[in-house]
């Protein structure tokens, strides 16, 4: 996984960090969370999403398809033989398609985000390398940061800390200014459950990161409701940021407009929870941490 393909670029967020920055979303990720909220990045193979609700039946896909795959929604589609071309996307006049996963080169990458410069200046932002998981391509990753940091742009990485700490260590860190690592869940069974993977070695990076000077360093927990927010893993997940001597810790209330994008890829869903984390319930998570010592901002 050294050459990555990148599934977006969402310009002016104000949730993915200090400023306005412009988010990068590398697609590819080893873990499997029931609940991911970009499923679009979760392989790192290209994809064809359809909007069920956009398409019009008038087959204007299946007329320039060349290998006879596309089909309007919602029949399926033999996706096996689908070569990725895009000629369906730019065909549809219903926008009801998307192609996820181009590929960039680092030098074309960094020029185009090099645009947005004026508006990290002025706002104290910057770029934010997100997914899929980034540090996976930490070679990739990390000469892109460089060019960034060079040019004067500030570089995050949200991170699930699923990745090699060598290859990581080497390429990615030296050129970024924070990092964002979410922590999903304390038992390590539960984990393997709702993510495909143990989170042993998540703890060790979280560690190993907690000794890197020079580092800001945010941990997140996701709010899943029936999972993460569970007030023994709560409780858990704050002890362990407090033997590790980390005061602070950030939640992310769960959001749904996840499910969409999974169905516009045809794939099946593990967990659909349909709404908003209630305000009570969010505060509820708040009190957890905030009783064990933590601030949340």
């Amino acid at each position: 996984m050294a050459q990555p393909l990148i599934v977006d670029l969402k310009r002016n967020s104000l949730d993915d960090g200090p400023g306005i920055r412009t988010v990068v979303f590398f697609k590819g990720c080893p873990l499997r969370c029931s609940w991911c909220q970009n499923p679009e990045a979760v392989s790192p193979l290209p994809q064809m999403g359809r909007d069920v609700g956009l398409c019009h039946g008038c087959r204007r896909c299946v007329e320039v398809c060349p290998q006879g795959v596309a089909r309007p929604a919602p029949e399926p589609e033999p996706s096996d033989r689908c070569q990725h071309c895009g000629r369906c996307v730019d065909a549809c006049p219903a926008a009801a398609r998307r192609l996820w996963g181009s590929r960039w080169r680092v030098d074309e990458l960094g020029h185009e985000l090099g645009r947005d410069e004026p508006f990290f200046r002025r706002s104290g932002g910057g770029v934010t390398l997100s997914g899929g998981e980034p540090a996976v391509f930490a070679r990739f990753a990390g000469e892109l940061a460089s060019r960034l940091r060079s040019s004067g742009a500030q570089v995050l990485l949200e991170t699930s800390g699923y990745f090699r700490w060598g290859p990581f260590a080497e390429h990615l860190l030296p050129h970024l200014s924070a990092i964002y690592f979410d922590l999903k869940l304390e038992d390590e069974q539960e984990h393997r459950l709702h993510t495909g993977r143990s989170n042993r070695l998540i703890l060790e990076n979280l560690a190993r990161l907690r000794r890197s000077p020079g580092i800001e360093l945010l941990v997140r927990v996701p709010l899943v409701p029936g999972i993460t927010d569970a007030a023994r893993n709560l409780v858990a997940i704050a002890q362990r940021l407090r033997a590790l001597e980390i005061g602070r810790v950030a939640l992310l209330p769960y959001n749904p407009t996840w499910l969409a994008k999974r169905r516009s890829l045809g794939l099946p869903l593990g967990y659909g929870h349909e709404s908003w984390m209630a305000a009570p319930d969010i505060a509820r998570c708040r009190e957890i941490m905030a009783q064990a010592g933590l601030e949340v901002p």
